[in-house]
């Protein structure tokens, strides 16, 4: 997540030109690098998501495959209008699947924050004994 974090100073630096450039020849590095930001981002959390869904129980494992199956869902709906963008042809829907895409992977980070949240909570409960006689134990030493 660290690394899907550090490409977001990256961005910046890889703005898309408008359709009616990039219909007309007029495409540059900064939009050959801003499609490979976004294949880099995706990938880097695709694997995050394969990750905390396999660590964090079945219920994350099950929500985690329902954003998995929504993303690619949506994601064919914006893949199958991106030829039409170069074209300068019309996309009127295609900002609304990648925002819908945005959105998934905002709200299964959400849910991915506090499922670790709960856990680690869980895990350093007052009342966990082998806690306290450590501590006991540390106080015993002093």
């Amino acid at each position: 997540m660290s690394g899907y974090g550090a490409l977001g100073f990256v961005w910046p630096f890889a703005p898309m030109h408008l359709r009616e450039a990039l219909a007309t020849g007029g495409g540059t590095f900064s939009d050959t690098m801003h499609v490979i930001l976004g294949g880099s981002t995706e990938v880097i959390y695709l694997v995050a998501l394969v990750l905390a869904a396999t660590a964090l129980g079945r219920a994350f494992r099950v929500y985690s495959i329902a954003t998995a199956v929504a993303l690619a869902a949506f994601a064919v709906l914006t893949f199958r209008d991106a030829p039409r963008l170069g074209a300068n042809q019309l996309t009127p829907l295609i900002g609304v699947w990648e925002r819908i895409n945005i959105g998934l992977f905002l709200l299964w980070m959400m849910v991915l924050a506090i499922a670790v949240w709960r856990r680690t909570a869980r895990s350093h409960r007052p009342g966990d004994r082998s806690r306290v006689v450590a501590t006991l134990d540390e106080a015993h030493a002093t």
